[in-house]
């Protein structure tokens, strides 16, 4: 039997309310998605590694937990040198090394292997200010972002020049795509190693707001090339896609496409089809622009005889982002992140409890529901089970198979799992227990302001019953001190030993002062 295809899409901000399989109670009817889990499982327990992109990228592609990463807090910049270490081992490995054709369509955010330019802060185009700030850098150095960049990224890069490093040296055999978000520079397609257009024009805004709907429409100010059209890229990966499967349809090996869409992202600019189709406002017309390109996908692997045989992934990176405009939302009816608390960037569930729907039609019973407790650095480990490969000890450290949940059995690997914020302040949940390593979701404003400035505050926690209280309403620290010290000896645990799967300790990489441990 030939092995299965896999298309693993990686929805960009989308809330698990924000899919109506997920919320009964949501204004949003995403009928794709929904008849995509009639067809497959759909799983109420399942969680992203980190509540931001970035750091959820990396969990997924890696099987590690992210805080293993010289990454320790926030995202890297859309021209940031690259994350992931060179000799690591990635799902895209796993697909290439058991004969699979292997696809990166989207948003990679991930950093990348630039070559930059000599005498570039006496470019002409944009006031000196914006240059001085700028940060001498190499092939080994990321760049994070901050909360106000006194610098415009992406200016010191030349464009002519192939990538040093690029997803094709993570196991991709194509990659198609940008080098970050819709909304951060640079605003260029990237084809294997090479920038196709090289941008000549600054656009956007220098403070973009990212935390309310203020500034849905807008992007971040940086080198954009003629052609690229912020409005044009969503269906314009989707039609890669597509064309993708068209493609490799025709070839007797596998493929393994990983579709990390920049949607459901800022900017907000649906298609023309789309815009206001929702009758709530722009994020809900991309979120339903989003849902029916689901259709399309599940549409053309039935045209093309192999859905039975395809896994199907939908999910996303973290919890809805506050550019949907969540006040408005709520005010219509809507709750993007359904019962859970806070969105996209916080350690409550909301952050990073996310929509995942499967289909595999040859091994996953139509209508199934898991509500197992998941994360999606198990996606390797599973896969690695599906196509009966051992692998190494030093690989996919925090991924545990999820096969049998696939196959309806109630048997599972991982009994504990580890998540982190955007300061990287980490929570770990274990059984009906959820221990946050800080207060508010470590959203808090000023909170956020001393992580970045690498201020040391004595550890606060909180303790939530996950399942009496899914909500997190009730702080039950004080009448559970045993509790919180088991769940902070398993968390220290799983940071020391470089791993929370079975094998050889292995290292954490170093980087940044990582105050985030301090509870040792």
């Amino acid at each position: 039997m030939k092995k299965p295809n896999v298309i693993l899409m990686f929805i960009d901000d989308l809330g698990i309310g924000d899919v109506s399989t997920c919320n009964s109670n949501g204004k949003i009817k995403t009928t794709n998605i929904d008849n995509l889990a009639k067809e497959g499982m759909k799983f109420t327990d399942a969680h992203s590694s980190s509540a931001v992109c970035t750091p959820s990228r990396y969990g997924l592609l890696t099987g590690r937990y992210p805080f293993r990463s010289k990454l320790k807090y926030s995202v890297v910049t859309g021209d940031s040198m690259p994350l992931i270490e060179r000799d690591r081992m990635t799902i895209a490995n796993l697909f290439k090394q058991n004969g699979y054709y292997t696809a990166c369509i989207g948003k990679w955010h991930l950093g990348l292997g630039w070559q930059l330019k000599e005498g570039f802060r006496q470019n002409p185009i944009i006031d000196p200010k914006y240059y001085k700030d700028i940060p001498d850098r190499d092939l080994d150095k990321i760049t994070v972002g901050t909360l106000f960049p006194t610098w415009v990224e992406g200016l010191d890069i030349d464009y002519s020049k192939p990538l040093l490093v690029s997803p094709n040296d993570y196991g991709f055999d194509y990659f198609f795509g940008m080098a970050a978000s819709l909304d951060q520079p640079p605003f260029t397609y990237i084809e294997n190693n090479k920038v196709l257009v090289e941008p000549t024009k600054i656009s956007g805004e220098v403070l973009l707001d990212r935390v309310t709907g203020k500034m849905q429409e807008k992007w971040q100010c940086g080198p954009k090339a003629d052609g690229f059209d912020h409005e044009k890229v969503l269906d314009e990966m989707q039609e890669k896609v597509l064309n993708l499967i068209d493609e490799f349809e025709e070839k007797e090996e596998p493929f393994f496409i990983y579709y990390p869409t920049p949607a459901v992202h800022g900017p907000l600019l649906p298609n023309k089809e789309f815009r206001g189709k929702s009758g709530l406002n722009l994020y809900a017309d991309i979120v339903l622009q989003t849902d029916f390109y689901v259709g399309q996908i599940t549409e053309k692997l039935k045209e093309k005889g192999i859905f039975e045989n395809t896994v199907f992934i939908v999910t996303s990176d973290n919890g809805c982002s506050g550019v949907a405009d969540l006040a408005f939302l709520e005010k219509n009816g809507h709750y993007s992140s359904a019962i859970y608390r806070e969105h996209k960037m916080s350690l409550y569930e909301g952050g990073h409890r996310v929509p995942t729907i499967i289909s595999y039609p040859d091994k996953i019973e139509p209508n199934s529901v898991c509500d197992f407790n998941i994360c999606n650095t198990d996606f390797f480990a599973t896969f690695a089970d599906l196509l009966n490969t051992d692998l190494p000890d030093n690989v996919a450290e925090d991924s545990f198979s999820n096969l049998k949940l696939w196959e309806g059995k109630n048997e599972s690997e991982r009994t504990s799992t580890v998540y982190s914020g955007f300061t990287g302040f980490m929570g770990i949940v274990k059984g009906e227990y959820k221990l946050n390593c800080a207060e508010d979701g470590g959203t808090n404003i000023e909170f956020i302001k001393k992580v970045f400035e690498g201020i040391y505050d004595p550890q606060k926690f909180e303790l939530f019953n996950i399942v009496k209280d899914p909500s997190e309403k009730f702080n039950i620290i004080k009448e559970h001190p045993d509790i919180v010290k088991e769940l902070i000896v398993e968390l220290d645990k799983t940071v020391e030993n470089g791993r929370s799967t079975p094998g050889l300790k292995q290292e954490n990489a170093p980087g940044m002062n990582w105050i985030q441990v301090n509870w040792k």
